[in-house]
Parts: structure tokens; C-alpha cells; sequence
């Protein structure tokens, strides 16, 4: 009956240590998972959101200096020549062909592809309007290259102006959303690793449990021999 009884022991013991072997592996693999995916994530709020972020800011920059650039040209501040202003302009239209490259690599959502088409093509247009307004100041028709500049010039300057600013309130709202995922990733791997310290003390009481058991038992027979 002691010998039954010890076996019975050891079996109901290496059932639960089995059982909280099982939980401890699957807590450990979810919280592998969840560590992986936040720093996925992390990377992704990055690459693709603040990262673009600073390109928009910088393709704001370069529009607002070429359109300084025209406006001081024509108002007889400057006096570049045509080839100096062809070339200044052509810098800062390189720095936002450059920024919007490194845009298009990111991970676009529907409305962002539509807004950066929407800009790219004012862009292309303006590009257009700005090389009439140069040839007008060169062939000294200022009058009606500041026309040019004010109406048509102004408009697709403040509608690609627009594209950029509603581009920079997706990657808000987006990062926003990004950054709850990121804590609720977070919040998941604490829970995990929270269960998987309460299992471990669990296994720690079970071990000793079965150490107090088990010198219980031995003296138990030792006393039933001596008997």
C-alpha cells in the first residue's frame, strides 16, 4: 500500500509539473512573439511614419524657398541671373524629387497614394508655370510674369501645399494608432511575463512540496522496516 501510494504520488506529481512545463513553454513563446512584434512595429512607426514625416517637412521647406526665390526675383530683390535662378530652382526641385523617392519606398495607405499623385502632379505643373514665369523675366515681361506668379502660380503652390498638409495628418492619426498598438503589445508582454513568474514560484512550491512529501514517506518506511 506504501509502495501504491508513492507511485500514485509521483504520477499525480509529474502530471502537474508536466502541465506547468506546458504553460511555462506556451507563456515563454507568446511573449517571444509579442516582443518580436512590437519591435516590428517600433521599426514601422519609424520607417514608415516619422521618417516621412521629416520628408514632408523638408518638401514643405524647399516649395515655400523656390516660391521665395521667384517672389524676390520679381520684385526686383534679387538680382540672380537666368541662369543662377534656373539653377537655384532646379536644387530645390531635386531635393523634393530626392524626399519623395524615400516617401514612395515607405509603406503608403490608400489615401496617402492618392495625395502624393494629387501633389506630384501640381508639383509637375508648377514646374511648368515657374519655367514660363523665367522665361518672362528674362524677356523682361515682369508684369505678366507676376501675374502668372499670383494667380496660377499661387494656387497650385497652396494645393500642393494642402496634399502636404493632409499627408502630414495621416502620418499623425496613423502613428497614433501605431503607438496604441505598440502599448497594447507591451501591456500583452507584461501580462505574460507576469504568469510566467507566477507559474515559476508555482513550480518552485510544487518542488519543495514533494521534497517535504517524500522525506515524509522515506521516514515513514524506515519506521515500518524497523517495525
Amino acid at each position: 500500500m506504501k509502495w501504491s501510494f508513492v507511485l500514485q504520488q509521483k504520477l499525480k506529481a509529474a502530471g502537474l509539473l508536466l502541465s506547468l512545463m506546458l504553460v511555462i513553454l506556451f507563456t515563454a513563446i507568446s511573449l517571444n512573439n509579442a516582443l518580436k512584434d512590437l519591435d516590428q512595429t517600433m521599426a514601422s512607426l519609424y520607417r514608415d511614419r516619422l521618417q516621412p514625416a521629416v520628408d514632408l517637412v523638408l518638401i514643405s521647406e524647399s516649395l515655400h524657398a523656390k516660391r521665395l526665390v521667384l517672389e524676390n526675383q520679381l520684385m526686383n530683390q534679387s538680382t540672380l541671373s537666368p541662369a543662377a535662378l534656373a539653377g537655384q530652382l532646379g536644387l530645390y526641385d531635386r531635393q523634393i524629387a530626392n524626399r519623395i523617392r524615400h516617401y514612395e519606398k515607405t509603406k503608403l495607405t490608400g489615401d496617402e497614394a492618392i495625395l502624393l499623385r494629387s501633389f506630384k502632379q501640381n508639383w509637375d505643373q508648377g514646374k511648368r508655370i515657374e519655367g514660363s514665369i523665367q522665361q518672362l523675366i528674362a524677356t523682361d515681361q515682369r508684369t505678366v510674369a507676376s501675374q502668372l506668379f499670383s494667380q496660377r502660380g499661387a494656387i497650385l503652390f497652396r494645393q500642393s501645399v494642402q496634399s502636404i498638409h493632409k499627408l502630414a495628418q495621416i502620418q499623425s492619426d496613423t502613428g497614433q494608432s501605431a503607438v496604441k498598438e505598440a502599448h497594447r503589445m507591451a501591456a500583452g508582454g507584461s501580462l505574460d511575463a507576469t504568469l510566467l513568474t507566477a507559474v515559476s514560484l508555482l513550480v518552485g512550491l510544487v518542488i519543495l512540496g514533494l521534497l517535504h512529501n517524500a522525506r515524509v514517506v522515506s521516514h515513514e518506511l524506515k519506521s515500518f522496516h524497523l517495525n
